[in-house]
Parts: structure tokens; sequence; C-alpha cells
């Protein structure tokens, strides 16, 4: 059973301190714990399998290179090594230029109906919501895959976006609020038969 993230990162930030005074065995701890969360953070966002494992390896290195920048009392260890991560992946989309593609949302998620129609719907459901994130600044973005896709907490996200927490809750909700009020002006207008 692995620990929820404020069990573990006091954990965390105690192997890293270990790791920076040479202690390779918590070096590779740190390692072991932090890939699978790492590679998942660049695997939602760059779509070529070589292109994520080189980014997560990239990470690694950073962490190896910089680990003493690392202090604890400036946040989590977690927050800090996908701030990491967030640079390597602006710097490798600006060199790529790659679209943001949203079309197999759909497939993502297991369909809410048992019966074809209700599937259909459901895909056509998220196909709209996927078009309208999709218009979307790219920060309103990021802010919203950090929230729900990452599942990292308010806290979290303003360490790895630079920001403050209370901006991050407040540009979370208004972006919310947004997403309702455009699915809502769609039905006002006849264009779909569902809401979000």
């Amino acid at each position: 059973m692995t620990l929820p993230w404020p069990v573990r990162d006091p954990l965390l930030a105690r192997r890293a301190l270990a790791a920076q005074r040479g202690d390779a065995a918590a070096m590779r701890s740190l390692y072991r714990e932090l890939y699978p969360e790492v590679a998942r953070f660049v695997r939602r966002r760059i779509r070529a399998q070589a292109d994520a494992d080189d980014l997560t390896a990239r990470v690694f290195f950073t962490l190896v290179e910089r680990l003493d920048d690392f202090d604890p009392a400036r946040g989590s260890l977690r927050a800090w090594l996908l701030r990491i991560a967030r640079n390597a992946i602006i710097d490798h989309v600006r060199r790529q230029r790659p679209t943001v593609a949203v079309d197999g949302l759909g497939e993502l998620l297991p369909a809410a109906h048992g019966d074809p129609l209700g599937e259909m719907i459901e895909r056509e459901r998220l196909g709209h919501l996927a078009s309208q994130l999709e218009a979307q600044p790219p920060e309103v973005r990021e802010l919203l895959a950090l929230r729900f896709a990452d599942g990292l907490r308010h806290r979290e996200i303003a360490e790895v976006m630079g920001l403050s927490e209370a901006a991050v809750k407040q540009r979370v909700s208004r972006a919310l609020k947004e997403l309702r009020a455009r699915v809502t002006l769609t039905l006002e207008k006849g264009g779909a038969d569902y809401v979000l």
C-alpha cells in the first residue's frame, strides 16, 4: 500500500538530505520512489514514448546535478522535481512545436453507460469538453492537468508553477466556472444535449 503524499513528503525530504550528504542508497530510494510519478507526469504531456523516456531520464540527471539546491523548507521534493520536469517539457515543446491533441480523451475514460447509445453520447460529451479545454490558454490547460490528471494539491501546483497557493485556487476555480459557462452557452444555443 502506497502512503499518501502528505506522509511521503517528509520521508522523501529526509532521503534527499541524506543523498545530499553522499548516501547512495538514499539516492536509489528517491529514484525508485519518484520515477513512476515523474514518468506519468511526462508521458501525459509528451506523445512520443522515446521522447518521454528521454525527458524523464533528463529530469533525474538534473536531480543528481542539482540535489544540493533542494531545500525542504521551501517545499516538497515531489513538487520541486515536477517543476524540473515541467521546465524540461516546456523546453522540449519549444524545440518540437507539437500541437496538444485531446482527440483520444473519450477512449481513456470508461463509459458511464452500458449501451452503445449511452457510450456514443458519453464520447460526444467528452469530445465537446475536450474542444472546450483545447480552446483554453496553455496556462489554464496546464493548471487543470496538474490538478485533475496529476492529482496535485493546490500547494504543490503553486510550487511547480511558481505561483502563490491562493492564485492557483483562484485560477482553477475561474477556469472551471468558465468551462461550465461555455457548455451552458452551447446548451442555450441548442448545440448539445448534455451538461458538464
